[in-house]
């Protein structure tokens, strides 16, 4: 089965496919970029103000990652889940990293990994 790629781009008056993995994992920046409640598909699927407030709340990324297990479940995605997100390194000032690590629900030894930032 192929998935669409997102951003959504056109090739040959075609929309761009993707794999699954790809997919999700776009998927998951996109959450991340989104302020919470925008999305009338899911209210769960945006996380931007959780990372935003990760410093002073020492819950926010137990709270992101149950928010966007939540919207893969909004948006029937069951083949994967959310299993971790830590802290990374900062590489501009201002601006903190996340490493978001995805798990197949099938096969967990298949994870797969996406860098955020927020």
């Amino acid at each position: 089965m192929s998935f669409l790629a997102f951003p959504l781009r056109l090739q040959n008056s075609f929309l761009l496919r993707t794999g699954e993995v790809e997919a999700v994992l776009s998927l998951i920046r996109m959450m991340a970029a989104t302020p919470g409640g925008s999305w009338v598909g899911s209210r769960h699927f945006g996380v931007r103000d959780i990372f935003e407030s990760a410093r002073a709340q020492p819950n926010a990324i137990a709270m992101a990652l149950a928010e966007m297990n939540l919207a893969l479940k909004d948006l029937d995605i069951s083949d994967y889940r959310v299993e971790s997100i830590s802290r990374e390194a900062a590489v501009k000032l201002g601006i903190d990293s996340y490493l978001v690590t995805i798990v197949s629900v099938a096969d967990e030894s298949r994870t797969y990994s996406i860098g955020v930032d927020a």
